[in-house]
């Protein structure tokens, strides 16, 4: 049997129930299930956090302590990685920085005033201090004691910039919980590998490239003088490479390297730093490969940031955009093209032959400002479509302040299941999904303002559960284990606390496996059963709207903005063919699975309940699997078919859609001063002054009940979803696949 048959039987607790678990056998396995979900939870357990976020170490707004503090304690987080750019920065990050002018005003301060030039090493930089010794020398020590103090694991990373490619999410947790703990590796890290460290004096105690010190030349050094050229495009794709082997080879499993906001710069362009190709995700994840004393399979490159931060960002969700411009265009419900649509490969049209033309673009352009009118008077997704151009050596010269990188970058996206992800599931690759806040600021509003129009904190809106053996401390054993469970795929990403609990299990017999692990299935094993149980908590999120969701009022579904309801989830199958080699020009090529298809949709009145939980479970013959395959999952608070947000088969459309969602609130209520936090200066500089990073101003209004002033409007006065509003209205979640073996 070389297809794949979905049963008719369904849920528990529907009419089909008796009939489901009328077998003895099947029982069983149910009753395996739960007692895995019940092993789970009693050796461990999902603990939530963020690995990706900025403090004025590089370009965020706020102190290292205060961004540690704030998602540790304020919102809540169970674990932290405090990252922020490779290169070199001129602002101490040991103050708080909103208007990002260092001492000019407000809070801030600048290396060459608090530490003198004389004790920035390595070579001068006009002032600005190389990233290793921030790491080194302050942020390692800032955030350690600001994780002590929160009593819960925390460590320290990068946001590294990755030769030939954007950003990639890194960390070496050996040395970090050392007596006396240290940072040296990461420093390492960031001297040799990233494209904007031009230093060449050796580093740390000029010791970096020594090979007793698992040195390296330093690549992009030709004659002792740093080249750019030499880690760009091309060549910078092999720096990369190298990389994470010398990642894996030298720290193994204390170290992981996870591309960021994958799709936000298109495709790989060969001659420039942008974004990521399916080739590129696949060659690294087979340099990061651990062999020895590891599963086979697993590797440091585990996974992607496939649901990106930044998602209050206004006139495009996740700062994905045309002018990029980013993969499939933008967001779909939040998650990049990668996996919430489907793509075309890179710099090709969806046949897989024809080239992206200037006519294909335009013919784009024209259909989407058709569609929008041209009728909002405030920047929007929608406006993007003005400046969609093709490259530099076109007929038509880009618009001015647009990207003019080559077709190479372009990737076409269009709602759909087949997924860019499930390309490599469908090669049986560990990779997994992550998402992270990429907090930097709150754009035209203060960092401690409710409103946003960039960031949510890390913990507001963005979480990575990853399961975990023991609980939160700050400790090595404890954030080794919160790294083993990413890496191992026992992780979900959710957005705007859709749900907080999640459990997936599939069972044969007393055989049963969980989010990232292996299930045998053997023909003479009996039927298979999947079960699932998860939280969608009582009570509110931390979005600060009251009034009812636009989205949702489409459908005449009065549910309030800040007290989302999950309205299904999502059982995804495809099937495995076995790893690609990059001899195969489909290693390049494959951008999809063909046999993805929707195995099953669990609606809200479709699970049991128990207590505070939701239960589903059903059974698969044991004759379906003939081939190996994945199961994984999705959900959301939008149903099926919910104008502008999900298509007729509940896939989630391109976020720029919403800005033809009106948002109607009318205040409810006199608006009240904000009450700024008193930890942090009350000095705010006007949004004009800062260029809409980190203004603001005491004392601010707001309503809570009213749908807010930075909104679109048209000409007529009607707001459109945007920014934060347009992100808490469309909430998903995804989960890590389990893996069916067949023998």
């Amino acid at each position: 049997m070389t297809g794949f048959q979905k049963q008719s039987v369904r849920l528990l607790g529907t009419a089909g129930a008796a009939a489901l678990i009328a077998g003895s056998a099947i029982a069983q396995d149910i009753s395996a299930a739960e007692a895995k979900v019940e092993t789970l939870a009693e050796r461990g357990g999902y603990l939530a956090g963020d690995k990706h976020n900025h403090s004025t170490c590089s370009d965020g707004a706020m102190a290292v302590q205060t961004v540690v503090s704030e998602s540790l304690t304020t919102y809540g987080l169970d674990w932290f990685a405090q990252t922020g750019h490779g290169g070199s920065f001129d602002r101490d990050c040991r103050f708080s920085d909103p208007e990002y002018d260092g001492s000019e005003t407000g809070s801030g301060a600048f290396w060459v005033d608090t530490v003198g030039e004389e004790n920035i090493k390595g070579d001068k930089n006009e002032g600005r201090m190389w990233r290793w010794q921030i790491l080194n020398e302050f942020s390692y020590d800032l955030q350690r004691s600001a994780r002590d103090l929160a009593g819960k694991a925390a460590w320290l990373g990068i946001e590294h910039n990755a030769p030939g490619h954007e950003h990639v999410s890194m960390a070496i947790l050996d040395g970090q919980f050392d007596t006396p703990g240290h940072s040296y590796h990461t420093g390492q890290f960031d001297y040799l590998f990233d494209r904007n460290d031009r230093d060449t004096s050796g580093g740390e105690e000029n010791d970096f490239e020594n090979p007793a010190n698992r040195g390296i030349p330093k690549p992009g050094v030709i004659d002792g003088v740093f080249d750019s050229e030499a880690v760009t495009g091309l060549a910078g794709r092999d720096v990369s490479v190298t990389a994470v082997r010398w990642l894996a080879e030298n720290f193994g499993d204390s170290a992981y390297y996870v591309p960021a906001h994958v799709e936000r710069q298109g495709g790989f362009v060969s001659d420039d730093n942008r974004g990521w190709n399916v080739e590129d995700l696949r060659e690294l994840y087979d340099a990061g490969l651990l062999t020895e004393g590891h599963a086979a399979g697993t590797s440091i490159v585990f996974g992607g940031e496939l649901l990106p931060g930044h998602q209050f960002a206004s006139g495009g969700r996740g700062s994905y955009k045309v002018s990029r411009p980013s993969s499939g265009f933008g967001t779909y419900g939040g998650a990049g093209a990668y996996i919430g649509a489907e793509v075309s490969r890179a710099g090709f049209d969806f046949d897989g032959e024809m080239a992206i033309t200037n006519a294909r673009l335009t013919e784009i352009r024209d259909e989407f400002n058709a569609l929008f009118d041209n009728r909002l008077t405030q920047p929007s997704g929608a406006d993007q479509y003005d400046q969609l151009n093709a490259c530099a050596d076109c007929e038509d010269a880009a618009p001015e302040g647009v990207s003019t990188s080559s077709r190479e970058q372009f990737v076409l996206g269009r709602p759909g299941l087949a997924t860019m992800w499930d390309a490599l599931l469908g090669e049986g690759r560990k990779f997994f999904a992550f998402t992270s806040s990429d907090w930097h600021n709150r754009g035209a509003f203060g960092p401690f303002e409710p409103q946003s129009t960039l960031d949510p904190w890390p913990g507001e809106y963005n979480k990575v559960y990853a399961y975990a053996h023991a609980e939160s401390a700050p400790t090595l054993a404890a954030s080794q284990s919160i790294v083993d469970g990413m890496r191992n795929g026992n992780a979900f990403a959710v957005l705007g606390d859709l749900i907080d609990e999640f459990y997936f299990v599939m069972c044969q017999g007393s055989r049963c496996a969980t989010m990232g692990e292996e299930l045998v299935v053997h023909d003479y094993g009996g039927d298979v059963v999947w079960y699932v149980k998860l939280r969608d908590p009582a009570g509110t999120n931390f979005s600060p709207y009251t009034f009812s969701n636009p989205s949702l009022l489409q459908l005449g579904i009065n549910i309030p903005m800040n007290e989302p309801v999950l309205d299904h989830i999502d059982i995804i199958r495809g099937e495995i063919s076995g790893m690609i080699e990059p001899t195969d020009p489909e290693f390049s090529n494959n951008v999809s699975n063909p046999t993805v298809v929707l195995f099953d949709r669990v609606y809200r009145a479709d699970f049991t309940t128990d207590g505070e939980y939701l239960i589903a479970s059903g059974t698969i013959p044991h004759s379906d699997f003939s081939t190996d395959q994945y199961f994984r999952i999705r959900g959301t608070n939008m149903p099926v078919g919910t104008p502008n947000e999900t298509d007729a088969d509940g896939n989630p459309l391109l976020d720029d859609y919403s800005a033809l969602i009106p948002c109607t609130a009318e205040p409810e209520q006199v608006p009240t001063a904000i009450e700024l936090d008193p930890r942090f200066s009350p000095f705010f500089k006007s949004r004009e002054a800062t260029g809409g990073r980190g203004g603001g101003a005491p004392g601010a209004l707001f309503d809570p009940t009213a749908c807010p002033e930075h909104l679109p409007v048209d000409e007529n006065g009607v707001k459109y979803l945007d920014a934060d509003v347009e992100a808490w209205a469309d909430l998903w979640f995804y989960a890590n696949p389990i893996f069916v073996n067949v023998k």
